[in-house]
């Protein structure tokens, strides 16, 4: 049996055409499924979690990078010693980052997942799926959350979280709409970064912690990850003042932030990460969380953050750890 969970507002609500076009390849293979509609927020992380308590032949999501991520946390929730499970991901929302990782590039996802021709990207999905072809993937854990591709604290974490309001209106868009007014709210982080057990201290704009190369609906960030390495790779910002953090995203976009002077490169296993003092939020491929070091966002702004309390990150505290191989996924 195959469990298919969809998010039904990813995408601004095209995840459900994608649904039948996969059923019916099912069905016409005689493959059985079960089709499983998430209704709330972390609402996948509990499906995938006891899919995987009760067995599966795969669990395919079909949603944004928040709702696999979701599928992820639960399937490695429910086993923390290997995940028996494989991972289907036919992407379906505004971003669809990891995939560009994953199929070996921007323009490699955009062509595979035209979505001028649904049925041909859902036949060459699904042959994958029918051929048992699968490739192993890294994941990391932030504070024991499970996440396939990128977790991300200060100004680019805060364009996801400004974008969530925007999705609706620009789709794959809204994150370029959002760097204007995360910029307007631009602030530097006071943070202690521990990376495999050498600690710094300072000022940064932003600490990308990556396991894929792609955030942001298809900005950069670290080419030289790979998935399949057991490392983490790091991009740090140091702090940069307002005016100049405007150069970051046009740079991102073209490929070239690493000539910045702010920006730095690194390869680890752990990380720990503290922020001394104020809020921040955690994104976890797109997924936001609350960090602080003394008083939290208002009860307004939590709207926007996911149910689950990441443990320590009441206190401002961060840990995060490689798991090799840990995830097969579907090619």
């Amino acid at each position: 049996m195959y469990h298919i969970i969809v998010n039904p507002i990813a995408g601004r609500g095209r995840t459900l055409n994608k649904v039948p076009l996969l059923a019916q390849l099912f069905d016409a293979h005689k493959l059985p499924y079960q089709v499983l509609k998430t209704e709330a927020p972390m609402d996948a992380f509990a499906k995938a979690r006891s899919i995987c308590l009760s067995g599966s032949d795969g669990i395919i999501g079909i949603g944004g990078d928040g709702t696999i991520q979701e599928i992820v946390a639960g399937m490695a929730d429910a086993c923390p010693e290997g995940i028996p499970v494989p991972l289907g991901i036919f992407p379906g929302g505004s971003g669809n980052d990891f995939v560009m990782t994953l199929a070996g590039g921007k323009k490699q996802a955009l062509a595979r997942y035209k979505s001028k021709n649904e049925k041909a990207s859902a036949k060459s999905f699904f042959d994958g799926i029918l051929e048992n072809r699968t490739v192993a993937s890294d994941i990391i854990t932030a504070n024991g959350m499970a996440y396939l591709n990128i977790g991300n604290i200060g100004l680019d974490a805060r364009v996801v979280r400004n974008a969530i309001n925007y999705k609706q209106r620009f789709g794959r868009y809204a994150y370029v709409a959002a760097v204007y007014k995360s910029i307007a709210q631009h602030r530097n982080m006071p943070l202690t970064i521990e990376i495999d057990g050498v600690k710094r201290q300072g000022e940064y704009t932003l600490v990308a912690v990556c396991n894929g190369q792609y955030y942001g609906g298809g900005l950069h960030i670290t080419p030289q990850a790979r998935l399949d390495d057991g490392k983490i790779t790091i991009c740090l910002v140091e702090a940069m003042s307002r005016p100049k953090t405007m150069v970051i995203f046009p740079y991102l976009m073209l490929g070239r932030h690493h000539r910045l002077r702010a920006v730095s490169f690194h390869t680890c296993e752990e990380v720990r990460i503290t922020l001394e003092d104020g809020v921040e939020c955690l994104s976890l491929d797109g997924d936001l969380h609350e960090v602080k070091n003394g008083q939290g966002y208002t009860s307004a702004e939590k709207k926007f953050l996911s149910p689950h309390n990441l443990p320590g990150a009441e206190n401002g505290e961060l840990h995060f750890q490689i798991i090799s191989q840990a995830i097969n996924i579907f090619q």
